[in-house]
């Protein structure tokens, strides 16, 4: 745990089972060996203790700020975590980091002390937090991270026992669909010792392509739960000149009628006409699924020098979909004693039952993480272990003409049965052991400050056992054994506090050197520069760059094959929406991906009063053999890709290869920035404890300076006069350049000029993102909006080339929320209720696509595109 500014620390009772003690400090320091003695380490003022209050002591302990230098990019109070309206941790930060546009894991700190996963905080109610600060990129060196990641720091209540229930039942307005989720949480925190177990559950249900209206593409072969009947062997041919001779016309489709011992009057009347069926009825657009997650975590301290974290969960999901129905040729031959044709004919019939896939994943993880402290260092030891297991069923049919026996009566009798169908299954279990140990701690001083450094050593074991009847090679085992070591530095080279260059303002320079060993890719090596700078005190600037090789992910190399039948994909060759077979899976002859990443950001503090920043990050990524799940169909893949797009002799799609492969190489540069600004419009709040001053122990919300040295201010809130506050932020994405090199020799694809490697459109250009809330004791509002940008698609339809254009959405999203409290000042009921609304998508705006005459292709359709449109959750929570 670091120590910094002026805190108060609570050691565990003495009654602490000394056993427990015992074997985490064994393990401790049987890892490794310690670079320094802790007792040759300055550590500030000594800690003095404080009068004994009940069952634990505190100490007051003076230490270095390892963050004093450093302006968040977000500070977020009481009242401004209100204001999101969310439920748990977890929540929250996926809010936040939605509006910083995170694409990388930060640092999370609690009270200070880093935790492995967000799992280990994640599921606790927002109550419990006091504060939150987002720390700018760069900022998680200082604590063993790496120089892209960014620091949040979570400041916890110091008591608190709840019981938390939420239930939330949601639905599309455009109907057809609905969805629920429960959620119990148990919390409990004392001091350092914390606990929590949640339960979640979640269920959505089917929506069904005739649900939305989806436009069925055509059929060669007329197939109907009613059947048809065509020639044979051509289908397209005349069925019986008989026939035609009697219906006036030359016949190639006519109706079965649908009556016991038709005659050929009976199919007459039918001549030329079609029974039909809507597919649609029988193929979802979104399956339904069902989640379970157990989560449990215990957080407490095992000495005053070392803590201890562990987390237990489970999950278990399954999903459930409709791929259509099976379709059947059968042979009518012409001795059979119920047909009325003079010559052999066929016969098209739908299937009963729907074709299914169902999908089962079930995993589990436990994880223990503990904590040291000597002197100005602090340890962090990490053992994880977690399997996981995943099955996949799926329904599919042989395709061919089915003979029907001269006995048999097909006009009174169900044919489902003859058609052949087989179900293919795909399993697999996924070990995972992971260990990790480091120390991070000033190795000396210089006159700017102390250079932080980082040292760290990890083991891990992966193994795969896939077993698939989809693929000829049913069974297949993969193994992985990975050996690190990673060394960082942050080192201040100006500083206005220390009186050194004191003219340039704060200047740092960061770096970092990891090499991976990996039994089946060999050594690969991350390193990684970047300097900070703060000229002013209102500006943060910084620069880096890293350059990084990574492995497979085993799954990519081992997943089972899995063939998916009657999947709808548009072929941009033909021009034509067909169903295909499609195959997934692992690919194990992928290389390992380099990517260098270049990034210029800057952080201005343009108005304290108003909390004004402006934020803004220039990122240059080039990467090589980089590795993606082929995408569906697109003119530049297919050239590249030949051999995973099979057509039948006609020219039609039958077969898409999507299994993982190494694009060439890939090159983007963009540029976000934005600003953000809390503003208090009205109202008084309580002064609160002057920042570095240590509570009372019998305070369960008065400000406090954590561990990490970050200073939060955070005064219990007022109920009989809250303030009323408005929270603003808006952010502008700009793509200058995105181009691909798909494989070598030919030519690069412009993500912004038309090309595409799906079907998805090109890389839009521009987005803006943006959100306004405002809140007032309980009650509050918060809008969201996204803006995207148009994009286009180039096709090559009979040697003719025409552009794909794909409309901008405007998507609106709102969540309001309310105290029942506010309402019902004196009902005990009404303690800690809250009832939220949310609509996403509130204009009920999709995706319009279109060609060059103005016609959608029908698998660009805006049900396609957005299945469920406008949705309304309303939640009710309850903490008892």
């Amino acid at each position: 745990m670091i120590v910094s500014g002026v805190g108060r620390l609570a050691v565990a009772p003495r009654r602490q089972n000394l056993c427990l003690r015992q074997i985490a400090i064994a393990l401790l320091l049987a890892s490794a060996a310690f670079p320094a003695r802790a007792d040759s380490v300055d550590t500030g003022a000594p800690a003095q203790p404080a009068p004994d209050r009940g069952t634990s002591q505190d100490i007051i302990v003076t230490g270095q700020r390892l963050f004093g230098d450093v302006v968040p990019e977000r500070n977020l109070d009481q009242d401004a975590i209100e204001s999101y309206g969310v439920s748990t941790v977890d929540d929250l930060l996926g809010e936040v980091q939605a509006e910083l546009g995170e694409d990388e894991d930060p640092v999370i700190l609690v009270n200070g002390e880093r935790v492995d996963s967000l799992d280990d905080i994640g599921e606790y109610p927002v109550e419990v937090l006091r504060n939150v600060q987002v720390l700018p990129r760069g900022s998680a060196v200082r604590v063993g991270g790496r120089t892209g990641q960014r620091v949040i720091s979570l400041t916890l209540k110091r008591n608190m026992r709840a019981a938390t229930l939420t239930a939330a039942p949601k639905i599309a307005t455009d109907g057809s669909w609905h969805a629920g989720r429960g959620e119990a949480l148990f919390t409990f925190l004392q001091g350092v010792t914390r606990a929590n177990i949640g339960l979640r559950v979640r269920d959505e249900s089917s929506l069904l392509e005739s649900e939305r209206g989806i436009i069925q593409p055509g059929q060669s072969v007329p197939f109907a739960l009613e059947g048809n009947v065509v020639g044979f062997p051509n289908t397209s041919a005349e069925i019986d000149p008989l026939l035609s001779a009697l219906a006036g016309q030359v016949v190639t489709v006519a109706r079965v009628p649908g009556v016991a011992n038709p005659t050929l009057a009976d199919f007459a009347a039918g001549a030329g006409q079609e029974n039909s069926t809507d597919l649609g009825q029988f193929r979802t657009l979104r399956p339904g699924t069902r989640n379970y997650d157990l989560n449990g975590t215990f957080n407490t301290r095992l000495a005053h020098w070392l803590s201890s974290n562990v987390t237990l969960r489970l999950n278990r999901n399954t999903s459930n979909s409709l791929r259509g129905l099976p379709s059947g040729s059968f042979i009518l031959a012409a001795g059979n004693g119920f047909s009325p044709f003079s010559r052999d004919v066929t016969l098209a019939f739908f299937g009963q039952d729907p074709l299914r896939s169902r999908s089962v994943r079930e995993s589990g993880e436990g994880r223990l993480t503990l904590n040291g402290k000597f002197g100005r260092w602090f340890s962090k030891f990490d053992a994880r272990h977690s399997e996981s297991s995943d099955s996949f069923d799926s329904d599919r049919q042989a395709f061919g003409f089915i003979p029907l026996a001269d006995d048999v009566d097909p006009f009174t009798s169900d044919l489902s049965d003859r058609i052949p169908i087989q179900t293919n299954r795909s399993s697999s279990r996924t070990v995972t052991n992971f260990t990790q140990l480091s120390f991070t701690g000033p190795a000396f001083d210089l006159p700017a400050g102390p250079v932080q450094t980082t040292l760290e050593g990890s083991l891990s074991w992966y193994s795969l056992r896939a077993q698939s009847t989809f693929a000829v090679n049913p069974d297949r085992r993969f193994r992985r054994d990975a050996q690190a070591i990673r060394g960082a530095v942050d080192i201040p080279l100006s500083s206005r506090d220390n009186n050194v260059l004191a003219a340039i303002g704060d200047l740092g320079a960061t770096a970092e050197f990891s090499r991976t060993h990996y039994s089946d890719a060999g050594s690969l090596d991350y390193y990684a520069f970047g300097l900070n700078w703060q000229p002013i005190a209102p500006l943060q600037l910084r620069a880096s760059i890293e350059r990084n090789e990574t492995p497979p992910l085993i799954r990519f190399l081992g997943d089972p094959v899995i063939v998916i039948p009657v999947v709808r994909v548009f072929d941009p060759v033909t021009g034509k929406t067909v169903d295909v077979n499609q195959i997934t899976g692992g690919n194990p002859n992928l290389r390992p991906e380099k990517a260098t990443i270049r990034r210029l950001s800057a952080l201005a503090t343009l108005d304290r009063r108003l909390n004004l920043q402006l934020n803004t990050e220039y990122t240059d990524t080039s990467e090589r053999n980089y590795i993606s799940s082929l995408p569906p169909a697109s003119l530049p893949v297919m050239l590249a890709f030949p051999d995973r797009f099979i057509r039948d002799t006609a020219g039609d799609l039958i077969t898409v290869d999507l299994r993982p492969v190494n694009f060439d190489s890939h090159h983007e540069r963009r540029l976000r920035w934005g600003l953000s600004a809390r503003v208090k419009l009205r109202g008084r709040s309580v002064a609160g404890v002057a920042e570095n001053a240590a509570p009372p122990s019998d305070s369960s919300d008065k400000s406090q300076t954590d561990a990490s040295g970050l200073a939060h201010v955070s005064p219990p809130r007022p109920r009989t006069n809250p303030g009323t506050y408005i929270q603003l932020t808006a952010n502008h994405t700009v793509v200058f350049s995105d181009k691909i090199a798909i494989r070598p020799g030919l030519n690069t694809v412009d993500l912004l000029g038309g090309g595409a490697i799906g079907i998805g459109g090109g890389r839009l250009r521009h987005q803006v993102d943006a959100t306004v809330a405002i809140t007032s004791g309980g009650l509050g509002a918060r809008v969201g909006a996204t803006w995207r940008g148009p994009s286009s698609l180039d096709t090559r339809i009979g040697g003719i080339t025409d552009t794909l254009h794909f409309s901008p959405v405007f998507l609106v999203n709102l969540r309001v929320f309310a105290d029942a409290r506010r309402f019902f000042p004196n009902a005990n009921w009404a303690k800690d209720l809250r009832f939220s609304l949310e609509v996403v998508n509130a204009t009920n705006d999709r995706q319009k696509v279109r060609d060059s005459f103005g016609n959608t292709p029908l698998q660009y359709q805006p049900a396609y595109r957005d299945p469920l449109g406008r949705t309304i959750e309303f939640e009710i929570r309850k903490v008892f």
